[in-house]
């Protein structure tokens, strides 16, 4: 999962939550541990490889940061739903918002309604 090599990641709800709190959890840590907030201040003195290694260490953050996807589409029902996490703030909420709007205007459920009836 956190290769990148999977668009979509289909499981049971409980162990869906397990993963994705532990996911969350990881995320946490690296902030924590490494002071993420403190290194970006060092930011624009950084030159050469150690701008590079802060420049994927920031890409990871973020790819790991439960704000920047808001929520998780919540299938098998006849609509849209979006779930967020229950410490959702501003920044998560609008994010989950845009989610079910691009999940509403793509169609989601009407594509999966018509891929099972093939």
């Amino acid at each position: 999962m956190l290769k990148g090599t999977a668009d979509v990641i289909v499981t049971d709800g409980f162990t869906g939550n397990i993963v994705l709190k532990t996911m969350e959890g990881v995320g946490s840590i690296f902030q924590n541990i490494l002071g993420v907030g403190r290194a970006f201040e060092l930011f624009p003195r950084l030159h050469g490889p150690v701008l590079v290694r802060y420049a994927k260490l920031g890409s990871l953050i973020k790819r790991l940061d439960y704000k920047e996807y808001g929520g998780a589409c919540l299938l098998g029902i006849n609509g849209n739903v979006v779930v967020a996490h229950g410490r959702s703030q501003a920044k998560a909420i609008k994010n989950a918002i845009h989610l079910a709007h691009r999940a509403a205007h793509l169609g989601v459920v009407e594509a999966i309604k018509d891929a099972s009836k093939q």
